[in-house]
């Protein structure tokens, strides 16, 4: 009977390990694992996973990206745009290619972002409004708008398959970056939304797979952009129940995250998890993106201004300056020419004067 009972106890808790599974590491613990997994990689698979190694602290420079980079749909454009300036790359010009002008040229007159199409859906208009907001384009309001107006009647945002909780956290997201009090209304009627898909614990239920790692990290990437302090002091809890304590539940001990079963690595639920765990750190990795493109403008105009030639000046060069150079003896007295040229000449005709008067007088005299 003993033994029974045991067996029971034993698959009950294996069995509530699975539903509500908890997490072993701390927060700081979580980060620094995520990191550490991270830093391991030797190359980028994909997109995102550039984005979850610059979210978590990482910088990419040294690793290749080359692979990523594509052209053939505006989305992929956006990406690259992306990738090349966290990357530490000048996007404007890249291999004698300027992704940014190709960007803009997406933007349809309505705002949509397509290369052809004057309508598209939600989760390609996002990836537009994310890159024209890291590059500050002038085209960044009118693509905002146009995403903006694809909410519907419950605050959701998606794709042809209908709405999803996953494109409207990311859309929350890039609102916020782009203009959170103009978007508030938007934004605040998604969160509602978001809200209202809790599993009584936190969890946030997609309609496809209930809650699940990567569901949870797109809506908390929104959470943590539009509102981190409100996500840290409890705004979205669920009674004792925290939406990033859920996120870290599907964590393993070396920093992974696992989707089905505890202890498997699973790369897009790694990838999703680890970006979002950057985010409660160190926010949006598209803010980071738009810092570094606005830092790499400023060095560029500096560098463009300091090499250009100022009017009226010669362009400075690295031979020695004329006056710095060593003086040479010149083997000619310089002539000096005054004012007083023609008392010089007075003089010489008086002492012409003088030397006949001189000779004549000797002749006299003897």
């Amino acid at each position: 009977m003993k033994k029974i009972f045991t067996s029971l106890l034993l698959m009950t808790v294996m069995i509530l390990g699975q539903i509500a599974p908890t997490s072993a590491l701390s927060y700081d613990e979580s980060y620094a694992a995520a990191k550490n997994f991270y830093s391991q990689k030797a190359e980028f698979a994909s997109f995102g996973e550039v984005l979850a190694y610059e979210a978590i602290g990482l910088e990419s420079d040294d690793k290749e990206i080359d692979q990523l980079l594509a052209s053939d749909y505006a989305s992929e454009i956006a990406q690259a745009v992306i990738t090349l300036t966290l990357h530490g790359d000048d996007p404007r010009n890249y291999q004698g290619t300027n992704y940014v002008e190709m960007l803009e040229n997406c933007v349809q007159e309505n705002g949509a972002f397509d290369k052809q199409n004057t309508s598209t859906y939600a989760n390609y208009q996002v990836y537009g409004v994310y890159a024209l907001y890291v590059v500050n384009s002038p085209k960044l309001t009118l693509a905002a708008d146009y995403l903006a107006s694809l909410i519907d009647e419950n605050g959701a945002f998606g794709s042809n398959y209908g709405p999803s909780l996953d494109i409207t956290g990311w859309v929350i997201e890039s609102l916020a970056l782009v203009d959170s009090q103009k978007y508030q209304e938007t934004i605040q009627k998604s969160i509602a939304y978001i809200q209202s898909t809790q599993d009584g614990q936190a969890g946030y239920q997609d309609s496809y797979s209930g809650v699940n790692v990567n569901t949870q990290a797109s809506v908390l990437s929104g959470l943590l952009t539009a509102d981190a302090q409100g996500v840290k002091d409890g705004t979205y809890n669920q009674g004792e129940y925290n939406p990033y304590d859920i996120l870290l539940n599907y964590q393993n001990d070396n920093g992974s995250f696992w989707y089905s079963a505890k202890g498997e690595v699973n790369d897009w639920a790694t990838m999703q998890g680890i970006q979002t765990v950057g985010y409660y750190y160190n926010g949006s990795v598209y803010a980071k993106a738009h810092q570094q493109y606005a830092e790499l403008v400023k060095t560029t105009q500096q560098s463009q201004e300091t090499t250009k030639p100022v009017e009226g000046k010669p362009q400075q060069t690295t031979e020695v300056k004329k006056e710095e150079q060593p003086k040479e003896t010149s083997k000619k007295a310089d002539v000096v020419q005054t004012d007083d040229t023609s008392w010089i000449l007075g003089y010489g005709l008086l002492f012409v004067v003088s030397g006949l008067v001189l000779l004549k007088g000797r002749k006299i005299f003897e």
